[in-house]
């Protein structure tokens, strides 16, 4: 992988988290907001 390829990627994980951060803030209810605390949460482990 070249450094153009690692930055890149670098800026889709970034703007993925800032998503995730944004809909984690703006859900609607408590539990929509665990729900997807959970999903991001899930979804990082299973990166490792």
């Amino acid at each position: 992988m070249n450094f153009t390829a690692k930055l890149r990627a670098r800026r889709v994980e970034a703007r993925n988290r800032k998503a995730v951060a944004r809909a984690i803030d703006m859900a609607p209810t408590p539990a929509m907001r665990h729900e997807l605390m959970a999903i991001a949460q899930a979804q990082v482990s299973s990166l490792r």
